[in-house]
C-alpha cells in the first residue's frame, strides 16, 4: 500500500493551486440562505464549473475530469486549505448524485446530473424525519402507488439547504406492510411540484441553514425511483457510505484546526501538561490522516470500504470535538468575546466550528450508530436489543 501522492497528482496540485490562487473570492461570501449570499455562491460555482473544477471526480461525459480518488483528494485538500466557500451543491456532489451514478439509469443520469454540475439545480437530502433521525428505517413519509405516479405524504426535517434547494433525494415508505428495512424507495424529485411546502428553520445565528419540508399529495413520476421500487434501503447504503467515507477535505480541516490550537497554546504560554495534551491530539490527527489515505487507497483499488468508513467517521467526530474543547479551554474568557466582524469574524468562526463539532457527532449517522455498525457488521457481535 502506497499512501503518497504520485508525480501526476502533484502536478495536478500545482495546477489547481495556481488556479485557486488567481480565481478564489477575495473575501468571505454571505450565507447562501440570504439573497445576496446565494447570488455570490452561484457566481463562484459558475466560475468553478467553467474551469472544469465543479466535480473533478465525475466522469468526463458528465462534465467532470474523470479523476481517481487521489486526484479528487488533491483538489479537496487545496480547496479546504484556503478556507474557500462550502460547496453549494455538496449534498449532490458528495453523495446524492454519486448514488445516481451508481444505481441510476442512463436516462436519469442524463436528466439530472448536468443541472447539479452547473448549479442550475440544487439538491438536498430528505432522510431525517421528526421520529426517524438516527433510526433512519423508522421513517413514516409514505409513497402510495397510483398508476405511473407515486403520491407522497409526510414530513422531512433538519433538511440542510432545504430553503434554497430545487430538488430532493429522499427515502419514502412505498410498501407499509413490509418489514422495517424493506418497502422503502429512493426518489429524486423536483421540490417545485404542487403539494410541497418548505418552511425555513431560523437558527441562533439568524440564518436558515435548515428547513422542514412537508408533502401533501405530491405526485412524482415512477421514473423518479432510483434502483428498484421498494429497494431504497440498499440504494441508500451507497449514499450513506459516501457521506461517511473518504475525507472530502475533512483531514485537511482537522490539521488546520490543530495548527491553530497549537499557536493559541503557545501564545498562552503552554506548560508541560498542555503541550502533552496538544501532542496527543497531534498523534491522533496524524493517525486519522493516514487512515484516510488508506481508505482512499482501498476504494481506489476497487476494494470494499466495509466498516472502515464508520471507523473513520467516528474518529473524525471524536478528534474534532477534543480539539475544539481544548481550544476553548486555552482561550478561556477570550472565547466568549464577540468580534465586531459579526458572523464571519474569526472568533465566531471558532465558536461556529466548536458547535459544528457537536453536530458532527449526530449528522451522517450518530456516533452511537457508527459504534453499532462497527460492532455488528465489523466484529460480528449480537445486534443491539430493541427497547
Amino acid at each position: 500500500m502506497d499512501l503518497e501522492f504520485d508525480t501526476r497528482n502533484e502536478q495536478f496540485r500545482r495546477e489547481v493551486s495556481a488556479w485557486l490562487d488567481e480565481n478564489a473570492p477575495a473575501g468571505r461570501l454571505s450565507p447562501p440562505a440570504t439573497a445576496e449570499g446565494l447570488r455570490q455562491h452561484l457566481a463562484w460555482e459558475r466560475r468553478l464549473f467553467e474551469a472544469g473544477y465543479a466535480a473533478p471526480g465525475w466522469p468526463r461525459r458528465f462534465g467532470g475530469l474523470g479523476l481517481d480518488l487521489w486526484g479528487e483528494t488533491v483538489f479537496d485538500e487545496e480547496y479546504v486549505r484556503r478556507r474557500l466557500p462550502e460547496r453549494l451543491n455538496k449534498m449532490a456532489l458528495i453523495h446524492g448524485a454519486r448514488t445516481v451514478l451508481v444505481h441510476g439509469t442512463e436516462e436519469q443520469q442524463r436528466n439530472w446530473l448536468p443541472g447539479v454540475l452547473d448549479c442550475s439545480d440544487i439538491w438536498c437530502q430528505g432522510f431525517s424525519e421528526p421520529d426517524a433521525g438516527s433510526d433512519l428505517a423508522s421513517l413514516r413519509t409514505t409513497g402510495r402507488l397510483d398508476g405511473d405516479e407515486i403520491v407522497l405524504n409526510g414530513q422531512k426535517t433538519w433538511t440542510s439547504n432545504g430553503a434554497i434547494a430545487t430538488h430532493m433525494y429522499a427515502l419514502v415508505r412505498t410498501d407499509p406492510a413490509a418489514p422495517k428495512h424493506h418497502g422503502i424507495s429512493f426518489l429524486v424529485f423536483d421540490l417545485r411540484t404542487p403539494g410541497v411546502e418548505i418552511r425555513p428553520m431560523r437558527q441562533l445565528h439568524g440564518h436558515s441553514g435548515f428547513a422542514e419540508v412537508f408533502f401533501t399529495d405530491v405526485r412524482v413520476p415512477l421514473t423518479s425511483v432510483v434502483g428498484e421500487l421498494n429497494d431504497g434501503w440498499r440504494v441508500a447504503q451507497t449514499a450513506l457510505r459516501l457521506e461517511r467515507g473518504s475525507a472530502r477535505g475533512s483531514h485537511t480541516r482537522l490539521v488546520a484546526a490543530l495548527d491553530a490550537l497549537t499557536e493559541a497554546a503557545a501564545r498562552a504560554g503552554a506548560d508541560r501538561g498542555l503541550r502533552e495534551r496538544v501532542g496527543s491530539l497531534r498523534a491522533w490527527v496524524f493517525a486519522y490522516v493516514r487512515a484516510t489515505y488508506a481508505l482512499i487507497d482501498t476504494v481506489d483499488r476497487g476494494g470494499d470500504d466495509g466498516v472502515v468508513a464508520s471507523v473513520n467517521k467516528l474518529g473524525l467526530s471524536e478528534i474534532q470535538t477534543a480539539i475544539h474543547d481544548l481550544w476553548l479551554e486555552v482561550l478561556g474568557d477570550e472565547a466568549e468575546l464577540v468580534d465586531e466582524l459579526g458572523p464571519d469574524g474569526e472568533l465566531l468562526g471558532l465558536r461556529r466550528d466548536y458547535w459544528h463539532s457537536r453536530a458532527q457527532e449526530i449528522f451522517a449517522g450518530s456516533s452511537e450508530i457508527q459504534r453499532n455498525i462497527i460492532a455488528e457488521r465489523g466484529l460480528g457481535l449480537p445486534r443491539e436489543v430493541s427497547r
